[in-house]
């Protein structure tokens, strides 16, 4: 098996953020887009959508890109965005990933980010305490999407390949700024 590795990361800055104004980052969010990689960067960009996330993670899993510094609020999650971190999925299929690939590279990106910010790589349902989440999981707080992510089996393998990668290790120090 090929030993899954952060995907390269391209810079795409997008104007819909804000400040945390202190908060900590607690939270990390599993987005996915409605559309293609490269249409859901740029209708994230769009001041129109008011609408951001911090990472998209390409269909294949072989590159992502950046829109908000991490220390900034992107705009994904309403109620939950001054403490969390979005990370959108390019996907059109109904089971929350494009590829199982893309499934892969997302448990290792979310790893970076748990040792990076000091999350916990733990299920934090409906946003509660400190972890990881589906954006269907935080109700209407979070905006309201209940089709948003992969379902719950799927949801359990990924947080299982979470700790695998955490358990792997070997992460560079510097990905996402």
């Amino acid at each position: 098996m090929t030993k899954i590795v952060l995907p390269s990361l391209q810079q795409a800055p997008s104007a819909n953020y804000s400040s945390r104004h202190g908060a900590r980052i607690d939270l990390l969010v599993w987005h996915e887009t409605a559309g293609s990689y490269a249409g859901s960067i740029a209708w994230l960009r769009n001041p129109r959508a008011e609408a951001s996330a911090h990472l998209v993670i390409r269909e294949d899993g072989g590159e992502a890109t950046q829109l908000v510094p991490l220390a900034e609020k992107a705009w994904h999650a309403a109620y939950y965005n001054p403490r969390s971190v979005g990370v959108e999925h390019a996907n059109v299929t109904s089971k929350g990933y494009a590829t199982e690939h893309q499934l892969l590279v997302s448990a290792r990106v979310f790893g970076w980010l748990c040792l990076h910010l000091g999350v916990p790589p733990r299920f934090a349902r409906g946003g509660n305490g400190r972890g990881v989440c589906r954006h269907l999981d935080l109700g209407a707080l979070g905006g309201g999407h209940t089709q948003c992510g992969p379902g719950d089996r799927a949801w359990e393998r990924f947080l299982t390949l979470l700790h695998e990668e955490i358990v792997r290790g070997g992460y560079r120090e510097h990905w996402a700024t």
